[in-house]
């Protein structure tokens, strides 16, 4: 553990954070039982972190423990002799030192880090409950007790990241006679259980972890994804660890033992159904990380026999020290501004000075306000352009209080000279009077096809607490229906409505004629001169064999 937490305790204090980090700082500013883009465990961490220091190490405190106590979970999920062979924890830490994400995950916060902390926990568990299984009655105290641990390891792993649903299912293919055992059904019921409160608040926000996830993240096919994904993985795990921990899953395929299927059916599942996932669009390399601890734990126990042993020192050593180099490269910040890692505060504090005490709006970059906040403490929110993506100021709003007051636009504002230190992604728009349109809302009533054209009726509300202008003096505002088409759109006009002010909570009517594009994926979106942003979801209007139209949400 000291190990553990030593190793990463000095990048954690001097290297540049990910802008990430300060998103999910967000997160911990605003405890709940789930947010936009994760579970809450992530919050968790940067909430509890910034209870005991400030700064960098506000964010990044717990996950340095996690670190560690992952370590130790997976050292203690060796078996004894393994552990006490001679020099048994310097060939550990040397395999585990040269996992590229493991050890990145130690110094940066993000949900990956307790998902690795809490996966190490149920191997853990798991090993110890196939070990006593056989033989034991459902009375034992024992079985029941290492039952429940597990359903909290699970339910912990769920409330990390979602993706530790398929460690789960994963171990359980690896031993399908699981199912027969009751202690296994009530661990999976308990589990459910203490995830409730994170599917109650998917409800009762209308599943928006699940769509983004499942469905704005779905992108087109392209052959780069699946030929590349091999090369990514390779450089997640390490050229080295990945190539042998395929061969060792070969070589053992046939064991026996119960233990070991479940860490090759996780190494090889992690791998094909994130292979798989390629065909529906681009799969990240983060996204098998937690495959890293069964890879971990098998490598140890087939690298630590003759004549393999050498190679610890011939290949992951290297690697190992290649990582230690990188990371004295990140705390003496090097790195351009383009890695992610390193960024410049004068930028926002430079934005801070042009805001004063009025709240920034930033348009597109949901990363930029989560870095005002943290280098400036300033109130910022983000906007959700057509060229974005939704995040969690979408759930939070703060700027539906701003309406009507006074704010600083910053951003990728179009018709907009002024920017921030030359940086074009910051040009910036200052105003007394801020009229906002990312959170109006638009419904298709009804439609139909006549040849080439296509007729819309529709509805507009007004969400906000005072009336929308669409003939406003600063912030002229067009209703448009955009067809998505690659990576751009193409749009045609609706009327304005014949009362442009909509007032505050009321609902207006329209109707509009334009181009039909079969199968284009549409959508309504309002512009008023700086940008612009989706007012509905995405649907299709087709036909059928027998000519009349229908919509496809």
């Amino acid at each position: 553990v000291p190990v553990g937490v030593g190793a990463v305790l000095v990048p954690a204090l001097f290297a540049g954070f990910h802008a990430d980090e300060a998103y999910y700082s967000l997160y911990g500013a605003h405890l709940a039982w789930g947010y936009y883009d994760h579970p809450p465990m992530v919050a968790l961490l940067t909430h509890c972190s910034s209870l005991l220091f400030d700064g960098i190490l506000g964010i990044r405190f717990f996950t340095t423990l996690l670190h560690g106590g992952t370590l130790w979970l997976i050292w203690k999920t060796l078996d004894e002799e393994e552990r006490h062979a001679p020099r048994a924890a310097v060939e550990f830490c040397i395999i585990a030192a040269s996992m590229t994400l493991f050890v990145a995950y130690g110094v940066i916060t993000t949900p990956d880090a307790p998902l690795l902390f809490f996966t190490a926990l149920f191997f853990y568990l798991y090993k110890k409950y196939v070990g006593m299984a056989v033989g034991e009655t459902y009375k034992s105290p024992k079985g029941w007790l290492l039952a429940t641990g597990i359903a909290f390891s699970v339910a912990a792993m769920l409330y990390s990241k979602y993706m530790g649903i398929l460690v789960v299912g994963f171990v359980l293919l690896s031993n399908l006679r699981l199912l027969r055992d009751v202690r296994v059904w009530y661990a999976m019921i308990l589990a459910l259980m203490l995830f409730m409160p994170h599917l109650l608040w998917q409800i009762n926000n209308h599943f928006p972890s699940f769509s983004f996830h499942l469905v704005e993240r779905n992108l087109h096919f392209r052959w780069a994804y699946p030929l590349k994904f091999i090369p990514d993985q390779m450089l997640a795990f390490n050229p080295v660890a990945f190539c042998l921990a395929m061969f060792f899953c070969w070589k053992r395929r046939k064991t026996k033992d119960r233990f070991e299927r479940a860490l090759l059916f996780s190494i090889v599942g992690f791998i094909l159904f994130f292979w798989v996932m390629t065909l529906k669009g681009r799969s990240e390399p983060q996204w098998t990380v937690a495959a890293s601890v069964p890879m971990l734990i098998l490598l140890f126990r087939a690298l630590h026999e003759e004549p393999w042993r050498k190679w610890i020192y011939r290949l992951f050593l290297p690697i190992a020290v290649l990582l230690f180099l990188a990371r004295i490269i990140l705390c003496i910040n090097v790195l351009p501004d383009e890695s992610g890692i390193r960024h410049d505060p004068s930028k926002m504090e430079a934005v801070h000075q042009l805001a004063g005490d009025r709240p920034v709006v930033f348009v597109t970059s949901f990363q930029k306000p989560a870095l005002y906040r943290f280098y400036t403490g300033g109130e910022a929110t983000a906007i959700s352009t057509i060229y974005g993506r939704r995040t969690q100021y979408d759930i939070l709003l703060p700027d539906t209080a701003w309406q009507g007051k006074p704010v600083l636009l910053v951003g990728r504002l179009n018709n907009v000279d002024n920017m921030v230190m030359d940086d074009p992604e910051l040009r910036y728009y200052s105003t007394d009077n801020f009229q906002c349109n990312s959170r109006m809302e638009v419904k298709l009533l009804n439609y139909r096809v006549e040849g080439d054209s296509l007729w819309l009726q529709y509805t507009i509300h007004n969400p906000y607490s005072v009336a929308f202008n669409f003939l406003h003096p600063e912030f002229p505002t067009i209703l448009s229906v955009d067809y998505q088409e690659g990576d751009g759109f193409e749009k045609f006009g609706c009327p304005t409505p014949a009362n442009p002010v909509i007032p505050a909570g009321a609902t207006v009517s329209g109707t509009a004629k334009g181009p039909w594009k079969s199968d284009e994926p549409m959508f309504f979106a309002m512009y008023n001169g700086l940008f612009e942003t989706a007012c509905s979801q995405p649907f299709v209007i087709g036909k059928n064999e027998s000519g009349s139209s229908r919509v496809r949400d």
